[in-house]
Order: structure tokens, then C-alpha cells, then sequence
């Protein structure tokens, strides 16, 4: 082992003996850039007899055309309690499925009959619960049968950019890829509002909207088209 390693040293500097010298590169992993995106934001003013209405809350602002958009949650819940459908107003995206629990002691029969989503859940009791997927964009008048005075509405929309104002009618629609984009202001009773807004890199696009506040609708229909009875 001596003798080799005097030899070796000797031929090292004549260049007799090449060692092949490794050399290890870390590749350069290039990482995709985020999209550019900014903001929209603003207030909306809602009329009432061409007075300006105090709570403005309610309103759902959305985009239409948006690329990329957030996948739609799991699933929501409207539950039925005291005789109340809670929330009276939910917003969500196609796909999404929204549980119905029964939290009352009497049975309900949840319905609707809207374009975007006609379902008819049938009796249930106090515990159980029913559910529905939402896979078109629209709006969903829901009710029970046995109970005429439980109304909620579920807005079904295309993507997961929407706000829903406050009671000082402000909103914000945060991280929207940047482009121009067509834009509602869509509110529960009474006419939307459209408008075009175009969202810059780092920006903020405005967006303040007028709505006047319309009529609640006449009384509805059973979900065989007849009139309710007289309910105690």
C-alpha cells in the first residue's frame, strides 16, 4: 500500500495518471411566476322611495368571465330552526353542496322549483338532514311545503370572485387576476346592476353601484302549484 501510494504520487504531476473529478450541479429549479392580480372594491348606495336606504348590507357584488377561479367549497349548511330557514341569503359557487339539517321538532318538506335547481326533499323529522348540489349558475328560490312563511335564496355562481357589502355597503374582491371583466351588483328583491371594470397588476378597480330596492314577491305556491292552507 506504501509503494503504491509513493507511485502514484509520482505519476500524479507527469499527468500519467488523470483522476476524474466529479462535480455535482443543484439544477436550477425555476418557479412559476403568480399571476399578476389586484382588487376590486367600493361602496354601493341602495334606494329606497329615492332615500338612500341606512343598512346596505346584503348585496352580492360579482365578477363574470373570471379565469382561474377558487374550486368550490365542500359543502354549506342552511339549517331549519324555529321555523326560520338560517341563513336567508347564502352565496356559493356551482358544485357546491348545501346540507339542510332539520333542528325543529316538526317535520319540513324543503323544495324549490327555480330554473338553476328544481328538488323536492321530501318529509323529514327533527335530526335528520338532506343535501343538494348546486351545478348551475342561478338563483334558487327554496321553501317548505308545510310552512309557508320559510323563504331563503341561494345565488349559484360561476366563480368564487363575489363579495357580499356590509351594512355600510362597502365590499372588497381581493386577488382577481388582472384583465377587464363585466361586473354585478345583484340584490335579494329588486333590479341588478351591471357594470365593466378593469382590474390592474397591484391595483385597485371601483366599482359603486346605485340599486333601488324592490317589493318583496306575492306570496308563493306549494310545490305542486296550488295555494297553501291556513297554517297555525
Amino acid at each position: 500500500m506504501r509503494l503504491w501510494s509513493r507511485l502514484l504520487g509520482l505519476l500524479i504531476p507527469l499527468g500519467v495518471v488523470t483522476i476524474p473529478l466529479t462535480v455535482s450541479f443543484s439544477p436550477r429549479v425555476s418557479r412559476a411566476e403568480a399571476p399578476a392580480a389586484g382588487n376590486v372594491s367600493g361602496v354601493v348606495t341602495v334606494l329606497v322611495d329615492d332615500a338612500p336606504k341606512a343598512d346596505r348590507s346584503g348585496i352580492v357584488v360579482y365578477l363574470e368571465n373570471a379565469p382561474g377561479s377558487p374550486a368550490p367549497a365542500g359543502k354549506r349548511e342552511i339549517r331549519q330552526k324555529n321555523l326560520t330557514f338560517t341563513p336567508g341569503l347564502m352565496v356559493i359557487v356551482k358544485g357546491t353542496t348545501v346540507e339542510f339539517p332539520n333542528d325543529d321538532k316538526v317535520f319540513h318538506n324543503v323544495f324549490s322549483v327555480s330554473k338553476a335547481a328544481r328538488f323536492d326533499l321530501g318529509l323529514y323529522k327533527s335530526g335528520e338532514s338532506k343535501s343538494v348540489t348546486f351545478r348551475e349558475a342561478g338563483v334558487v328560490d327554496v321553501y317548505c311545503n308545510i310552512h309557508p312563511h320559510m323563504v331563503t335564496k341561494i345565488k349559484v355562481l360561476d366563480n368564487g370572485f363575489y363579495a357580499v357589502t356590509g351594512a355600510d355597503g362597502s365590499f372588497q374582491i381581493k386577488n382577481v387576476p388582472a384583465g377587464t371583466y363585466p361586473v354585478v351588483a345583484w340584490q335579494v328583491h329588486g333590479p341588478e346592476v351591471r357594470g365593466e371594470v378593469t382590474v390592474a397588476a397591484g391595483g385597485t378597480a371601483s366599482f359603486k353601484p346605485t340599486l333601488a330596492e324592490g317589493a318583496s314577491p306575492k306570496r308563493h305556491l306549494r310545490k305542486d302549484g296550488t295555494p297553501y292552507g291556513r297554517y297555525k
